[in-house]
């Protein structure tokens, strides 16, 4: 930001499915990342002052501490904790927050530029600090010196420093757990739900905390153990055709004997995302040739990916989607499939390649995907064939949807760079194995 200007940025709020009962909370993403801070109803405020030693000011506003109101939602961190814990230069009350941000901004004079997280007209019903903000800016008239900030944490927030790639490795970590589980359990007969439910009771227990000392733990809000896993998103788990539609969730259907599971799904470990697909029979052996070559084509396609995903190839993620479409073509038409260029984009492959990973599963979505990849980047790498129910394709061929997703750290080179979902089976023989273990 320029000298004389102030970022304002807002927690999540509480959402609520119906009175009283309310969804698990869930810090908004640049707030986290700026703060650490997992609380509801907080704020903070960064001024950067430029010309002197100590360029910005960091102030935070949080709910005080409340033995009452503890009661009957736990502890709160405090005002005192905003600075002890979380490095603010000060910090007070939420409700001293219309006071303070009207003075700031005055203060600033006529040129100073503000930054600020404003959220939805939805979520202004339950965010009264944000509508306090809008009421300040119009009768000081700051209008044409009102910027969103969101692009700049995203910018920000696209190179991942190594304390925030072990976040992530552990969230594979404990995902390839959960998809082992899965794997071992899936026979004909279960319900998907069960695979599901598998799942996240294994990466639950395999959770461990990344914090040395439990009295941190409680004070960030992050509990400990188990406690900081959780899903990164609603898992698809998809047998049969319901692998066909991009986003089914439903997970509902009884597994076939004969079928392919498709299981889209990733932990969440202290707000950072793994986002994983893995596609397997449900027997643990193929049962048709048809299905080990489909699977196997999609494989050497994501495998060929893999090995550009690093700054020295200059490839962007577009670039290696086009890349992943071309070899995707050749090897459907290895097999014997005949398609024209419509419907491969439209029907076959219509999602694209990859997406940048962190505190999101679709990490900083304003950053272009067209920009060449660089250290510290995080990615996902997903090639995917999806082949209809219709005539016009050969019948033991339709119906098979097949996905193979990983999570990739972009180094400088090949070598430098990681597969965050190495240790979640992806081979024909690695599938087989594990699923044949009693």
């Amino acid at each position: 930001m320029p000298d004389n200007s102030v970022a304002i940025l807002f927690s999540a709020p509480i959402y609520y499915m119906s009175p009283h009962v309310f969804y698990p909370f869930r810090q908004n993403s640049n707030f986290m990342y700026l703060t650490g801070f997992n609380e509801p109803s907080s704020a903070v405020v960064i001024e950067k002052k430029g010309n002197v030693s100590r360029s910005y000011m960091m102030t935070m506003f949080v709910q005080p501490k409340d033995a009452n109101a503890e009661v009957w939602d736990g502890p709160r961190s405090g005002i005192e904790a905003a600075v002890d814990t979380f490095g603010a230069d000060q910090a007070f009350s939420i409700n001293e927050f219309g006071g303070f941000i009207g003075k700031v901004i005055k203060n600033g004079g006529s040129d100073r530029l503000v930054y600020a997280d404003i959220p939805s007209a939805n979520e202004r019903q339950v965010r009264s600090e944000s509508s306090k903000l809008l009421e300040i800016c119009k009768e000081l008239n700051v209008g044409p010196r009102l910027n969103p900030i969101s692009q700049l944490v995203q910018n920000l927030r696209l190179t991942k420093s190594k304390a925030e790639v072990n976040l992530m490795r552990e969230a594979n970590r404990i995902s390839a757990e959960g998809f082992k589980a899965a794997m071992r359990l899936c026979r004909p007969g279960i319900n998907e739900q069960a695979l599901a439910n598998e799942f996240e009771a294994e990466f639950r227990r395999a959770a461990r905390s990344p914090l040395e000392s439990d009295n941190v733990n409680t004070r960030s809000g992050l509990g400990d153990g188990a406690a900081l896993s959780r899903w990164a998103y609603v898992p698809v788990v998809a047998s049969g055709s319901h692998a066909l539609v991009m986003h089914y969730v439903q997970n509902n259907r009884r597994i076939r004997s004969g079928e392919l599971v498709l299981i889209d799904a990733g932990a969440e470990f202290a707000s950072y995302a793994a986002d994983v697909t893995r596609t397997f029979p449900t027997e643990g052996r193929w049962a048709s040739a048809t299905q080990r070559d489909l699977y196997s084509a999609v494989l050497e396609v994501q495998k060929a990916c893999l090995k550009l995903c690093n700054a020295s190839s200059g490839y962007s993620l577009n670039e290696l989607h086009n890349y992943s479409s071309e070899l995707l073509r050749g090897e459907l038409r290895r097999l014997g499939l005949q398609f024209s260029s419509n419907e491969f984009e439209t029907r076959l492959y219509p999602h694209h390649l990859a997406h940048y990973l962190g505190l999101d599963v679709h990490d900083t979505p304003d950053m272009s995907r067209s920009q060449p990849l660089k250290p510290g980047m995080v990615v996902t790498v997903e090639p995917g064939i999806y082949i209809p129910i219709d005539p016009q394709y050969p019948k033991e061929f339709q119906g098979i949807g097949i996905r193979i997703e990983d999570n990739i750290v972009i180094g400088q080179s090949e070598e430098d760079s990681e597969n965050l979902s190495v240790n979640c089976p992806k081979s024909v023989e690695e599938i087989e194995e594990i699923m044949s273990l009693d």
